[in-house]
């Protein structure tokens, strides 16, 4: 083993040798490489084109909108306006002028009052001994102490003095003999009236009296002169309101109705012809959602201050609401509308074109029904305040925005592949020096940006492909032009599309959005051959590789190719190394014994001069 280390035997260092004799050996083996790294370099380039590539063909779906391309624009010669109007693609450039005369309501039903029953209801016109936390008034009363012309209105005091807060279970007549007992007003219930009534007396005689009563203070606990809708104001103040309510979180059997007398029924009410089903065991508040949400047109709720249910058209107009029921079940008596008054709902009112006659809208969105003008629809609202606002004037035009940006994104990701390409194939000379980009002399790349430019240049790729006849025959007559003799583009007109698009909107279709011949169909066909894996021959119908997928494909397979070189080069070299060690290994072997006999002549012949 020994004899393996470099120059022991020799003193030559043989190993550095083979070293630099291998190395210098594996300069086809380094070319390789490195043309693998130049390779790794093209596929990084053509893949950043490639998806240059697909971004463009992105954006011709935008560019491709016959929507974008007819979008029109209404606006408003006041900015300040708070009208609004929108006018679909069919709408006609113009200009329009309304007078709005009155605005849309919507019709509503009110119900008659008293639908719930008296508070006092179990005992007609004597004291409610109910407790405050079964008042149906629909609001929640809150115990504690309140005031009453600056007096303290309290249950009672404690050992200590203290005054006792009421709670929610003390009945309405125990707080309302505490109101007469300690503030000099007299407090009553008037079942006729359905409100609370306080009377201001006279200290001396005990008898009714004119005078202001004060209710309430800063540091009052409890809520109820509020929830009995008491005021101050001159004797007698009653409630602003009447106070028995339905309950409508109870079922309709159980909600304070006092026309209702089922238990436990099904039936129907029928508004506007449709059908709402109901059972009294479900709550009334249930039976409101499900008049809201049927196809009935209709919002139902309760008017907690006028005691009345309500049914208000969900649409504006002169248009009526109907309601009774399915069956002989009762109810819409019970909700009151049986005897319910109907405010009519208006139709809107406008004059056009300072036109003489009125013209009626059921809707406060004036459409093309009521002013006769094709996709335009104007929303306006009345101002009583300043009658000036009423009269507004609309002008319709090319709305330019969404093909713009169509346009501008196009134009952006043009450049950016023209950019690319150059970038990848460009041959710089700079004195004896030229250098060469990574993808110089790819006639892919060149035939590319050649045909991308005449596509836009004559539309097409050969100056018979399209025959257009209208004013629009190549991108330059929408404003966009290339930049001098630059493979780039830029918009170099940018008022000429809005011309094109108000005057020959038609022309601009044919030239980008048409099926086959348009650019944007062009386009996308030629681009999807270099940046699909596969498209489908239109004459064949045979399958054909895409072209970039060819050059990046043939690399790849270079590279592997060069791997099996690569690795079959080492395997010689490996060989090669093995040879010249052995021969190496030898060389010190022989050189060893050749040192060991002369080692041993040495001393043999030295011992014998002796």
């Amino acid at each position: 083993m020994g004899l393996a280390l470099s120059g022991l035997a020799s003193g030559f260092d043989w190993k550095s040798l083979v070293d630099q004799l291998i190395e210098t050996s594996r300069a086809p083996q380094n070319r390789m490489r490195r043309e693998q790294s130049a390779n790794a370099t093209k596929t990084t380039a053509l893949n950043e084109v490639k998806t240059l590539l697909s971004s463009l063909k992105s954006s011709l779906t935008p560019l491709s909108s016959t929507e974008a391309i007819q979008k029109k624009a209404a606006t408003f010669a006041d900015s300040s306006t708070t009208w609004t109007a929108s006018a679909n693609s069919d709408a006609s450039a113009g200009i329009h002028k309304f007078e709005f005369i009155s605005e849309a309501t919507a019709a509503k039903l009110t119900g008659g009052a008293g639908v719930a029953k008296k508070l006092d209801h179990a005992n007609p016109g004597g004291a409610v001994n109910t407790p405050l936390s079964s008042l149906p008034i629909g609001r929640t009363i809150t115990g504690g102490i309140f005031t009453v012309n600056g007096v303290q209105i309290h249950k009672g005091l404690d050992g200590n003095g203290d005054p006792i807060p009421f709670t929610t279970a003390d009945s309405l007549s125990t707080v309302l003999g505490r109101i007469s007992s300690l503030s000099g007003v007299s407090a009553s219930y008037n079942s006729g009236t359905d409100k609370i009534v306080l009377q201001k007396l006279d200290p001396g005689t005990g008898l009714p009296t004119a005078g202001q009563i004060s209710l309430g203070a800063s540091n009052d606990t409890s809520n109820f002169l509020q929830a009995m809708r008491l005021s101050s104001g001159s004797s007698p103040v009653s409630s602003s309101t009447t106070l028995s309510s339905p309950i409508l979180t109870n079922s309709i059997d159980q909600a304070n109705l006092s026309g209702w007398t089922g238990a436990n029924v099904s039936g129907s009410i029928i508004i506007n012809g449709v059908g709402i089903p109901y059972n009294s065991g479900n709550s009334l508040q249930s039976l409101l959602n499900d008049i809201n949400n049927s196809s009935a047109g209709v919002l139902a709720s309760y008017d907690a201050s006028q005691g009345k249910f309500v049914l208000t058209n969900k649409n504006t107009g002169n248009v009526g609401i109907t309601i009774q029921d399915g069956g002989s079940e009762g109810l819409t008596s019970a909700l009151g509308f049986s005897s319910g008054i109907l405010t009519p709902g208006q139709d809107a009112a406008f004059k056009y074109n300072d036109g003489a006659q009125i013209i009626y809208s059921q809707s406060n969105a004036l459409g093309e029904l009521a002013h006769g003008v094709t996709g335009l629809t104007v929303t306006a609202k009345y101002d009583s305040a300043n009658l000036a606002n009423n009269t507004q004037t609309i002008t319709i035009g090319s709305d330019t925005s969404a093909i713009k940006e169509a346009i501008n994104s196009f134009v952006e990701k043009y450049n950016a592949v023209q950019n690319a390409i150059d970038k990848y194939t460009k041959v710089t000379v700079s004195g004896t020096k030229v250098t060469s980009a990574v993808l110089a002399g790819n006639r892919e790349l060149a035939s590319i940006s050649r045909d991308l430019r005449r596509m836009l240049y004559i539309g097409g790729l050969d100056a018979s492909d399209v025959e257009l006849s209208g004013t629009v025959k190549r991108i330059s007559d929408l404003g966009v032009g290339f930049s001098g003799i630059e493979n780039t583009i830029s918009i170099t007109n940018s008022s000429l599309l809005a011309t094109r698009l108000d005057t020959n909107p038609d022309d601009v279709i044919d030239y980008l959005a048409t099926a086959e011949n348009g650019l944007a169909a062009r386009l996308d066909s030629m681009l999807g051959r270099l940046v699909n894996d596969s498209t489908t021959d239109s004459a064949s119908g045979a399958k054909i590789t895409g072209a970039f997928k060819v050059q990046l494909d043939s690399i790849t397979k270079q590279n592997t190719s060069l791997d099996k070189q690569i690795e079959e080069f080492e395997r010689r070299l490996t060989s090669q190394r093995a040879l010249l060690e052995s021969s190496f290994i030898a060389m010190e072997k022989a050189q060893s014994g050749f040192q060991q006999q002369s080692s041993y002549l040495q001393k043999t012949f030295s011992g014998s001069s002796k």
